[in-house]
Order: C-alpha cells, then sequence, then structure tokens
C-alpha cells in the first residue's frame, strides 16, 4: 500500500489515536503512554472555545460540526484540515447572518463585500476587518486545492479559538449603532 503521508482507515485501527496526532502534543513523561489522557489534551484545548447565546443557532450548529470534526482528529490527523475548513465556511456564514440583520439584500454578494459592508457601517472595526479578510483569504485557498492539505493541530485550534472571537464579537457589535 502507498504511503499517504496519514494513517489509512482499517477495521483493526479506526478507534486507536493518529499517531501523528499525538505527535504533535508536549507530554510529561509519565503522559507518554495514556492515550486516554493524550486524547483528553486535544479535548479540552477544541472545547474551551465556545459561541455565545447571541450568535443565532444556524451558526452555532455549523460550528459544532467544524469542531466534532477537529475532536476526532485525534483518530484521523487529516480531519484536523476538514474541520478548519469547515470554520473558514462557519466564517462566513456568520458574516452572512451578521450582515442579514442590516439588509437582506447583501446576503448574495460574496465574503469579501459582506465584510467591507459591515465595516462600513461600523459593526467592524479596522483590525476586525483585516482578520476577517485574513480568514477569507485561507477559506479561499482552502477552496481551490490542487492537492490534498494537512494542517497540523496547533495553528488549528489556534484558528478555532480566532473565529470563535470574531464570531462572538460579531454578534456582540449588533448593539452597536449604525
Amino acid at each position: 500500500m502507498q504511503d499517504l503521508g496519514y494513517k489509512p482507515i482499517t477495521k483493526d485501527n479506526w478507534l486507536k489515536p493518529d499517531r501523528i496526532s499525538i505527535s504533535f502534543l508536549l507530554l510529561p513523561p509519565e503522559m507518554q503512554d495514556d492515550d486516554i489522557k493524550k486524547g483528553e489534551m486535544y479535548l479540552d484545548m477544541i472545547l474551551q472555545p465556545h459561541l455565545n447565546e447571541d450568535v443565532p443557532v444556524e451558526v452555532r450548529k455549523l460550528f459544532e460540526v467544524a469542531r466534532g470534526a477537529l475532536i476526532y482528529g485525534y483518530f484521523f490527523y487529516p480531519l484536523f484540515t476538514l474541520a478548519c475548513e469547515q470554520l473558514f465556511r462557519v466564517g462566513e456564514a456568520a458574516i452572512t447572518f451578521r450582515c442579514k440583520l442590516i439588509n437582506s439584500r447583501l446576503v448574495k454578494e460574496d465574503f469579501e463585500k459582506k465584510i467591507n459592508f459591515l465595516f462600513d457601517k461600523e459593526i467592524l472595526n479596522e483590525r476586525e476587518k483585516l482578520r476577517w479578510h485574513k480568514l477569507r483569504e485561507l477559506r479561499n485557498i482552502a477552496s481551490h486545492p490542487e492537492d490534498q492539505s494537512i494542517y497540523p493541530p496547533g495553528p488549528v485550534i489556534g484558528i478555532l479559538n480566532m473565529v470563535v472571537e470574531n464570531i462572538n464579537a460579531l454578534f456582540i457589535a449588533k448593539s452597536r449603532t449604525f
């Protein structure tokens, strides 16, 4: 069998941690052989960030699917990448829902125009606008692959935290005047 760079799933290994996923954890010696503790470390990092109740339920549902894929990246390393790509789409959905609160005509516009619209309406500040545009650029790269990308868990968990922060700020911002 050709080496794909990650664990091919079989009946024997589908419930076992992916050794590549584990290799990214910096563990004390007493935890080196404890797969459950290793998995719990990932689980804690992934479950900690959460979307607030002001975020529309449709966006929160999309987010939970991304988070679920991220959690199961412990068992199949490429799921970290799929989860990350889903987080980009969750971000776009959040921007779309925020635009709906102001102007439903924008729903059909592209991601870039929606970000700029929210900036023009002072829903986003300059820093937030730049962060959303970076997320949009990453989404564009992920949406047009030439080969399978594989993202390591650390940066993906960083993106998870950034997306949660951005989305929560977006809906707290609904009380801003415009």
